[in-house]
């Protein structure tokens, strides 16, 4: 059985580590590395370090995803060579005690084989969340584009807004007609007689 190096920790909050490209800090490999928030270090400073802690992080997802697949294979090639009929006569059978040991092997192989599949879907959860959780470019075109929905929403009950208002002052200044003619009601030239 392969046993998973110390730099394939899991890189994630929650599992062991930190986010990658926390504030903080990153965990790789057992060791701190400074993110891009480097006190006293340049602007090409902090890149560099940030590029060069970037690429540890991807240097540590290479090698666990080349150990679990090496472990995948390695563990299939195994489970194929134990349960394999070394004769082919009718004459040679296996004893008990073998096949309790094949039965052993093969059982302990298929083990390494969820193991290596159960860290590599853990690696494939860590990249999506290590994506969402980074991936500002995208937050922030979402976050453009809803203010510009919500502009031209405002606009248009804006728009219809002065529209209703306009209707309603043409509506009263209709009724106003109607009902007064073409003077207004005053206290002088108006009377409850002359409306009726």
């Amino acid at each position: 059985m392969a046993s998973r190096p110390m730099g394939s920790a899991p890189l994630m909050a929650g599992a062991g580590g930190s986010v990658p490209g926390a504030a903080s800090g990153i965990q790789v490999g057992g060791a701190a590395v400074a993110g891009a928030g480097l006190a006293g270090a340049g602007v090409a400073g902090a890149k560099s370090a940030g590029l060069t802690a970037l690429q540890e992080i991807e240097e540590t997802y290479n090698k666990r995803l080349d150990m679990d697949v090496a472990q995948l294979m390695e563990s299939f090639g195994d489970i194929v060579k134990v349960a394999s009929i070394a004769h082919t006569d009718s004459s040679f059978s296996k004893d008990k005690y073998k096949l309790a040991q094949e039965s052993y092997q093969i059982q302990a192989r298929a083990t390494n084989i969820v193991s290596s599949a159960e860290s590599l879907l853990a690696m494939v959860t860590e990249l999506k969340q290590t994506l969402l959780l980074n991936d500002t470019s995208t937050l922030a075109q979402l976050s453009r584009q809803r203010q510009k929905d919500l502009s031209t929403q405002k606009t248009a009950v804006k728009q219809r807004v002065l529209g209703l208002k306009e209707e309603v002052d043409r509506t009263i200044w209709e009724l106003e007609q109607v009902c007064y003619g073409d003077s207004a009601p005053g206290p002088s030239n108006g009377s409850i007689e002359s409306l009726s």
